[in-house]
């Protein structure tokens, strides 16, 4: 079975990432080195774009790629939540605790700054 990127969900995240830096899409075209109107059908989800265009809007928007593409990989929240399980599998109480509060710190932090997809 081959898998079919979602470019339209990769184009809103290209977009929410540039509104987040409070960038316009001739700014982050011209950091990418590609034509506003390409910038423009990528961000609209009307046109594939390739390994090296990825990582350069990567790039230009202080990224990852994997964040660009994590609407879009296919991840199941069930794996994430399998993951969290084995890695709070061995902790005390006091560890989950901690470890706990921390994750709900930096998802608070991701929010202030407009990093996470609320």
């Amino acid at each position: 079975m081959e898998y079919m990127p979602d470019y339209g969900l990769i184009g809103r995240r290209i977009k929410e990432r540039r509104l987040a830096l409070k960038l316009t899409q001739e700014t982050l075209a011209e950091a990418a080195e590609i034509s506003i109107q390409h910038m423009s059908k990528i961000e609209n989800g009307h046109t594939k774009l390739s390994l090296p265009c990825l990582i350069a809007l990567a790039n230009a928007l202080q990224t990852t790629v994997d964040h660009l593409l994590m609407d879009s990989m296919g991840a199941s929240k069930p794996d994430v939540i399998r993951d969290a399980e084995s890695i709070f599998a061995d902790c005390t109480p006091s560890e989950v605790f901690v470890l706990t509060q921390t994750v709900n710190a930096l998802k608070q932090s991701l929010r202030v700054r407009g990093l996470s997809d609320k």
